[in-house]
């Protein structure tokens, strides 16, 4: 099936359908809202997952709410009413990249992954960034639509975000420790290619260092040292696929000083190696 090219616009946001197969759409989200833009509550038409690619926003539902940044995914309910608001975003708006799966056809993937009889729903808000999801969204988005390209990346995604629903400690979005939490996320955003040590970390919070790891964890739902590494890989997925630079040089360049580390962790997130991943390796597309 040929890519879609529709485009539609709602208010402050401009749709853009990537690509579509049977009860599953791929949808690049251009929103222009600024800080003063009132919210308006809306209901998700579709389970989604929603990846952040440029921009911040506030992401309130019923299962809880977060300030979202890029590399987060935004996870939806079909029929849950959800809000999102700008009021902490630099007034550039953001962009993001949805897949939207059918009640059916997330039940038919849940049971494909073994969990038959699982309810069809998230229990969360939202996941930390995970990725191997960034890349297989943007992988998608980018290539080509011929074949079953969709339905494989649409099966590797929700396990990608139903293991992570299970690994991941439910966080405590917009709690007292939250700022800090979310300082000590954007210190290691700007930062996280440098040599960067806990120390470091919890001098930009105003935290000592084992508050820290307390505070971010309960915040933010995995580790500070998780957090760092996902930001690394997010960086050095970004390099293999914008630029021609060797791959010694993207692990130096995202923050690691050992590329046998870096091609260990590479591996283990994204399941295929760096060089791999540069080719288009079809193995990214493996659910398991």
């Amino acid at each position: 099936m040929p890519a879609a090219t529709t485009e539609t616009a709602l208010a402050d946001r401009e749709y853009r359908d990537v690509r579509r197969a049977s009860g599953l759409a791929l949808r690049h989200c251009r929103c222009c809202a600024g800080v003063d833009d009132p919210a308006v509550e809306e209901a998700h038409s579709a389970f989604s997952v929603t990846l952040v690619e440029r921009g911040a926003f506030t992401y309130r539902t019923h299962a809880g709410g977060a300030r979202l940044s890029a590399g987060w995914l935004m996870l939806g309910n079909e029929g849950d009413g959800y809000v999102c608001s700008h009021e902490d975003g630099d007034g550039t708006g953001d962009d993001c990249v949805s897949l939207s799966v059918s009640a059916a056809v997330l039940d038919g993937v849940l049971s494909a992954l073994g969990a038959s009889g699982t309810r069809p729903r998230f229990d969360r808000a939202c996941l930390p960034p995970l990725p191997r999801v960034t890349a297989l969204l943007q992988t998608l988005r980018d290539g080509g639509a011929e074949g079953f390209a969709l339905e494989e990346a649409t099966l590797a995604t929700v396990a990608a975000v139903h293991g992570a629903l299970n690994d991941t400690a439910p966080t405590a979005p917009l709690a007292r420790d939250d700022e800090r939490a979310r300082a000590a996320m954007h210190h290691m955003e700007m930062h996280g290619a440098q040599e960067l040590s806990l120390d470091d970390l919890a001098r930009a919070t105003g935290l000592s260092p084992f508050h820290l790891l307390r505070v971010f964890r309960q915040a933010i739902g995995i580790t500070p040292h998780q957090y760092l590494m996902r930001v690394r890989l997010q960086r050095a997925i970004a390099l293999l696929r914008d630029t021609r630079l060797p791959v010694i040089e993207v692990a130096y360049a995202s923050g690691w000083t050992d590329l046998s580390n870096f091609n260990r962790a590479f591996r283990r997130e994204l399941r295929c190696s760096p060089r791999e991943f540069r080719r288009g390796d079809p193995k990214l597309l493996s659910a398991s």
